[in-house]
């Protein structure tokens, strides 16, 4: 019989009179990657919190190891010993690898710290695991897939029994989480359970031995794995359609054309994007796409090659000088980088429009006709003077409405679904697709496939900083992007 790890009863939990989780049932068996796909965003953050400390909850148990450790009549607060990996790591930046393994851990005993001792103990584990990395490297001198990897190693040391992963595709590539996920199934093997928070069902199928769909603060179904189908998600999911590029526009030549560029981390790549067309550069890496980025926004200057808009090459000398002739950028995560809670929803988004006109005031009657232009996209939030109280769904569409008015000839878009619920995600979808119409080219820069493919036109894989693929036919995409790898 299967030994629980963690049990969740009937429990609701309410937050100055909003119920975030409701009446949710679900547990994790001990050595078990439990699979958890957020449908919305509503109450996630909450459950992880529950899972880590016994926080109050307004009614039901939750029992951990055997033993009950929360429940209605009383919460102890205490930690439960659960860790939590996602993006922030938990290293200390300015400590060795060794030190944030062995030193900080309530595990070590030692008085004395022997650092050959330290150094020789965590080099045989590493080994053990079959990892190369140098334990006396600064973690600040890490890659995230290596930050990633230390935290696990350091969560097992502390005697952590669950460990919660959220959303890994955010900021690991399919080649790093390939391999990330195998040392999962190594440490399932010692007992070690895992709760595996995943953006989209083909991730959390690959890995996870059941998964639960979660919305609105409810567990709505449990998927066991050999009912893993896309007839059985169909009740609960959104179905996405793409919409590809129109045939007319196929024939148009490159808008934005990028010859022979050289980065630390680029090997002379080259490829162009159509109007109205979608291209994705997905990095199977993740180590070339963050360079583009840096290209785009003038932080970077390439060792050689140019960019073209229009046929015009563009200097690739100062911040904006791209955004001046017609490129734009829209960041990972983008509502936090780009918006500006207390201005008002119109001067959000007219905020790139002096430099589209060339002017350093806009007149009151062009705001006034933008204004009533896009309140029919919009709706009565145009008027909002500050954006406090929008919805997510609103401030997205606000960061690509920006884009929409101000009409550059090329977006690049950093991983657009990454933060993104299913309801955000469709979306976004609908936002790209909006851009595309009118004309407007659009480059994804990617390290997983998610959901892109439902907007993309043509898909450019990236490989240690070369481009090794390109395809129009995705049904016949390599297993390693598919998803399909044993």
């Amino acid at each position: 019989m299967k030994e629980e790890i963690l049990r969740i009863a009937n429990v609701t939990r309410t937050i100055e009179g909003i119920t975030y989780l409701d009446n949710i049932n679900f547990n994790i068996f001990k050595g078990e990657i439990m699979g958890l796909i957020p449908l919305d965003n509503h109450g996630k953050s909450q459950l992880i919190e529950l899972i880590l400390q016994n926080v109050s909850i307004y009614f039901g148990r939750i029992y951990f190891d055997d033993q009950l450790v929360n429940y209605y009549e009383h919460s102890s607060m205490t930690k439960n010993r659960v860790y939590l990996i996602d993006k922030e790591t938990n290293l200390i930046q300015d400590l060795k690898v060794t030190d944030n393994i062995c030193v900080l851990n309530h595990t070590f005993h030692g008085y004395i710290v022997n650092d050959k001792r330290l150094r020789k103990e965590t080099d045989k584990l590493l080994k053990q695991l079959g990892i190369e990395i140098d334990t006396e490297q600064y973690v600040s001198e890490l890659s995230l897939l290596e930050k990633t990897i230390i935290e696990l190693i350091r969560a097992v040391i502390n005697g952590a029994q669950l460990i919660i992963l959220d959303k890994l595709s955010n900021f690991l590539s399919i080649e790093e989480l390939s391999f990330f996920q195998k040392l999962l199934l190594h440490y399932t093997k010692e007992g070690i359970s895992f709760l595996y928070i995943a953006n989209h069902h083909e991730e959390a199928f690959k890995i996870c031995h059941r998964v639960a769909l979660f919305e609105k603060g409810r567990i709505t179904k449990i998927i066991h794995a050999k009912d893993y189908t896309e007839e059985t998600l169909e009740p609960y999911i959104l179905s996405f359609t793409h919409h590809p590029v129109a045939d007319e526009q196929n024939n148009q030549a490159g808008i934005l054309k990028c010859q022979n560029l050289c980065t630390e981390n680029l090997k002379q790549i080259e490829f162009s994007v159509k109007k109205g067309e979608c291209l994705t550069i997905l990095d199977i890496n993740n180590r070339g796409i963050q360079d583009i980025a840096e290209l785009v926004n003038g932080f970077l200057q390439p060792e050689r090659g140019k960019i073209l808009v229009g046929g015009k090459e563009i200097p690739l000398v100062k911040e904006r000088n791209l955004l001046l002739n017609g490129v734009a950028y829209i960041p990972e995560n983008p509502v936090p980088r780009t918006l500006f809670y207390n201005i008002s929803y119109l001067e959000n988004l007219t905020f790139l429009i002096d430099r589209k006109l060339k002017r350093s005031t806009i007149q009151k009657k062009v705001l006034n006709s933008i204004k009533e232009e896009y309140r029919a996209l919009v709706g009565e939030e145009i008027d909002a003077p500050n954006l406090w109280g929008l919805t997510m769904k609103s401030l997205y569409s606000l960061v690509y409405f920006r884009f929409l008015l101000y009409k550059p000839k090329v977006v690049f878009v950093m991983q657009p679904f990454s933060h993104a619920d299913m309801y955000l995600r469709g979306r976004i979808i609908e936002l790209i697709n909006m851009l595309k119409r009118k004309g407007i080219a659009i480059v994804i820069l990617a390290v997983n496939i998610s959901d892109t493919l439902k907007v993309t036109d043509r898909l450019l894989i990236m490989e240690d900083g070369n481009l090794t693929l390109s395809s129009h036919q995705f049904k016949d995409l390599p297993p390693y992007v598919s998803g399909n790898q044993e």
